[in-house]
């Protein structure tokens, strides 16, 4: 039998312990105090990943002990962001307690009425939490902000989808905060049971919320804009669409391309278009540019605000479905998100401008600078690309990367909260910031219009003096080396 070494959290105090290789951490947490006459303190019940209780942080992620076999050097410590009782047990009385006041049950007058497979198909993807609280250690928004968390939501949605029940929870969702949430999706990577809270219970509470009259004001701005111009921002100007051609055709083409612009780099952010056209050129492909596309409708998704964004959806979908492309390309990680998530009926390929340039490398001159990298949640979770992106990076020479501490959290800006929650937005933003001064990098280099305008907000609202950083799309960074 072979054994490896684990280091366990005792108020505070790591220490470590020899246990059996191939063993859970539930089980080798029993063997240390069977064997070592150890009294550690922790919470377990059914040993089947079934009751939540042993939700433990584990090498820095929330995992059910009953569930994760032991590592050699692993780590195990009580569940982030919870006041500790002792050892590895947290407090849970708060949320217990939150909880209770939901009047946690159906609430109905008269008969009750009968309910669809569709409806019982809507709230069961919802009610499958086991209360492990895995997501709301790890939720930015209920650690910056009075938002009571993911499960809270799922919770509330549970019985907000379902037919029987009277109860206006759109109404306490609202009031508890629905907008705070950023909708980074942290809180589905770390669940056991895997259940899309986002998707399936915030965005779908904010629709409902949003019919019956519950939203933030600034939402109905970005409505408006949208409305008249078909960008979630105002033009000022000419816009990139109406400077550029329809075509950039290349010799020797490796692959044709149509470019999904986006609202910022459509208005504000043009030179990163112009960018990502040089920097796709230079790597063979050629680009198309539709010049009747409009905004996805992530904005709206986001903030439950569908009946426009389908619209801008059936309008996207008649101009690229018509395109004679090996697929559309996009310059920001909701853009992308929301063509591959949202856009079901489209007949085309959506690729990240990173899938693109790591599937088609080139030799880049070399460029002394250094740099970190800070993942967009819908880039990272939302599409799984977070490789490709450091693949670019590391093959320019010179160039120095530097990882941030946590390169994945959540900057602040997604799910309406820049625009409707900025008080939230810069509270998030302001541990990002940290991470990145301490990496002492020249650029930090993103994949996300809303991120890089974000971040260089929040860096410039607490600099304090600071060496000053600058943020730009990864294409920005590559026109300097092709």
């Amino acid at each position: 039998m072979g054994w490896v070494t684990i280091r366990v959290n005792r108020n505070g105090v790591l220490r470590s312990y020899s246990v059996p290789e191939g063993i859970t951490v539930l089980e080798a947490l029993e063997y240390i105090n069977s064997n070592y006459g150890e009294g550690i303190l922790y919470r377990a019940s059914c040993r089947a990943g079934q009751c939540g209780s042993c939700a433990m942080t584990i090498n820095g992620k929330p995992r059910l002990a009953c569930k994760t076999r032991v590592e050699d050097g692993m780590v195990v410590e009580p569940l982030e962001g919870f006041n500790v009782v002792e050892d590895l047990v947290v407090d849970r009385t708060p949320y217990y307690k939150k909880i209770q006041g939901l009047r946690n049950y159906l609430h109905h007058e008269g008969d009750i009425p009968k309910i669809t497979p569709e409806d019982m198909r809507e709230f069961k993807g919802v009610r499958n939490c086991i209360d492990c609280l895995c997501c709301l250690s790890q939720c930015p928004a209920r650690k910056f902000s009075q938002y009571p968390g993911p499960t809270f939501m799922r919770q509330l949605a549970r019985f907000a989808f379902d037919p029987r029940d009277r109860e206006d929870r759109e109404r306490i969702a609202y009031f508890e905060n629905l907008h705070n949430c950023t909708t980074c999706a942290k809180c589905v990577e770390v669940c056991p049971k895997e259940i899309d809270i986002v998707h399936r219970a915030i965005e779908r509470l904010r629709e409902l919320a949003f019919e019956k009259g519950y939203y933030l004001k600034n939402h109905l701005v970005v409505r408006e804009n949208i409305l008249k111009g078909w960008r979630s921002v105002k033009k000022e100007g000419e816009s990139f669409l109406e400077k550029v051609k329809e075509e950039y055709i290349v010799d020797n083409e490796k692959m044709r391309l149509a470019l999904f612009t986006g609202c910022l780099i459509d208005y504000r952010l043009q030179d990163v278009g112009r960018s990502a056209i040089k920097v796709l050129n230079a790597h063979g492909v050629s680009v198309v540019i539709p010049k009747d596309q409009v905004c996805c409708g992530s904005p709206l998704f986001r903030t439950g605000q569908r009946d426009v964004a389908e619209k801008l959806k059936r309008r996207n979908l008649k101009v690229f479905n018509s395109l004679e492309v090996d697929g559309v390309v996009t310059l920001c990680a909701g853009c992308g998100c929301t063509l591959k998530r949202d856009y079901r009926e489209r007949e085309f390929q959506v690729m990240d401008i990173t899938q693109v340039l790591d599937r088609i490398p080139m030799e880049y001159k070399p460029l002394d600078v250094k740099v970190t990298y800070h993942d967009p949640c819908h880039l990272r979770r939302g599409q799984g690309i977070y490789l490709e992106p450091r693949r670019i990076l590391k093959r320019i020479p010179g160039l120095k990367f530097v990882e941030m501490e946590i390169p994945d959290q959540c900057c602040g800006a997604g799910g309406g909260v820049r625009s409707g929650r900025p008080e939230v937005a810069y509270a998030i933003g302001r541990r990002k910031v940290r991470m990145i001064y301490k990496t002492g990098a020249d650029y930090v280099i993103t994949v996300c219009p809303f991120c890089e305008y974000h971040i260089e907000d929040t860096l410039k609202k607490f600099n304090g003096g600071g060496k000053k950083i600058e943020v730009i799309n990864i294409v920005s960074l590559l026109e300097k080396v092709v």
